[in-house]
């Protein structure tokens, strides 16, 4: 998923690390952008009428992901795989001029349980959400085997069995460490807008993509969430980004808590 994962864990067992591991890479070969042998990329390359068959936990995940996007009102939102590639940050590995906006939830229909039929075109990017879920994988797969302290860390997107300190890096200076969080059972992930140049045909800042695709912002800043799970916390970062609101009701809903980052 473009990221290095890092796994601790209180146990004896390597074994056990290394079915943690492969956890997170069935998420991930289920869902990544950047494979184009993955689910992800069968549903991207989908045409309008195609049916595609899941298994459950794929239909669970997918079922999750469309109701962030309406419980949000779009502000979280998976059908941006298009415009993520028109800024140069996605491999064009899909024809996308047909691709409408809107949200996963609009394009995707469930026929019945692991079974859905592509309603309208979509160029679907779960980005972090599949990031997190696979940390919540790994997670669950060492909390089922008795472990009671570790840690997995996927590029930020993170969550910790027992009590573990995390600190928090300065937006503006990643040298400097911010805020430092003690996380108990809970997951932390972040999302940052930087001031660049580069991919955004020259313009100065960072795309934030959300209900109705890019909006640039100059000011450079982020927001880290808590919550119970990473793939939550990941989606929810979004909702904060995109709202503006680092007291929106699905914060509370989620049992989350979001921190500005400066």
């Amino acid at each position: 998923m473009g990221t290095l994962v890092e796994i601790e864990a209180s146990t004896s067992n390597p074994s056990l690390l290394d079915e943690a591991f492969a956890a997170l890479s069935e998420i991930e070969a289920a869902f990544s952008f950047f494979l184009p042998t993955s689910l992800l990329a069968r549903i991207n390359r989908a045409r309008v009428g195609d049916e595609i068959d899941l298994l459950p936990w794929q239909d669970e995940l997918l079922r999750e992901v469309v109701a962030v996007e309406r419980a949000s009102g779009g502000c979280f939102n998976a059908n941006l795989g298009a415009q993520l590639i028109e800024l140069g940050l996605r491999p064009r590995l899909f024809e996308t001029d047909d691709v409408p906006r809107g949200t996963a939830g609009e394009a995707l229909e469930w026929l019945d349980t692991g079974h859905i039929r592509i309603r309208r075109r979509v160029c679907l990017d779960l980005g972090g959400f599949a990031k997190g879920a696979g940390v919540d994988a790994a997670l669950a797969r060492l909390g089922q085997a008795g472990v009671r302290h570790a840690c997995v860390n996927a590029g930020g997107d993170l969550a910790v069995l027992g009590e573990r300190s995390v600190a928090l890096r300065a937006v503006g200076a990643w040298q400097r460490a911010g805020a430092s969080l003690a996380l108990c059972d809970e997951a932390l992930a972040s999302s940052v807008r930087y001031a660049m140049q580069g991919p955004f045909h020259g313009q100065a800042g960072l795309a934030v993509l959300g209900r109705d695709g890019r909006h640039l912002s100059l000011k450079a800043g982020g927001v880290a969430v808590r919550a119970p799970r990473c793939a939550i916390a990941d989606a929810l970062t979004k909702v904060v980004l995109v709202s503006g609101d680092l007291g929106h009701p699905l914060l509370a809903a989620n049992c989350a808590a979001a921190i500005e980052l400066e």
